[in-house]
């Protein structure tokens, strides 16, 4: 797969949309469910370089930025790859996006400040089913 500057500039539009729009949409349900996914989402206090870094929503929000760009070149790398170019879009998003929603548990557990717990399946169900959001835009990245 040969990356010119176009699929480049698409892959990352598409990164920095869905991870801004997920962001934005976090923090709304963290507002009206009470559940403290989006601080959750920004979370670094368990990561030794980055932890001593500013600590301000910018800083954190650029983070989850970075992530998600990673996420979409994963998918559009992984799309290319010959094991994986006849599978559904779709499903090959959905498995893309399977260990952002497993990163719930520990994300949840070796958190320093307060967020929510790994056992509280509310925030569970609503980190997945944004995530599984985040993840059906995917596609639109290939």
């Amino acid at each position: 797969m040969k990356m010119n500057g176009r699929i480049f500039y698409k892959v990352s539009l598409i990164g920095l949309i869905n991870g801004i729009l997920l962001g934005l949409i976090m923090k709304w349900v963290e507002m009206f469910s009470g559940k403290q996914v989006y601080k959750l989402l920004l979370n670094v206090d368990f990561l030794p370089l980055i932890r001593d870094i500013s600590r301000s929503e910018a800083s954190l929000f650029f983070f989850h930025l970075l992530f998600s760009l990673a996420i979409t070149f994963s998918y559009v790398i992984l799309h290319h790859l010959k094991i994986f170019r006849k599978w559904n879009k779709y499903a090959l998003a959905f498995i893309t996006i399977i260990p952002a929603i497993m990163l719930y548990f520990p994300l949840s557990a070796l958190s320093k400040s307060e967020v929510v717990l790994p056992s509280d399946l509310t925030a569970f169900f609503l980190w997945t089913i944004l995530h599984l959001f985040y993840g059906l835009s995917l596609p639109k990245a290939i």
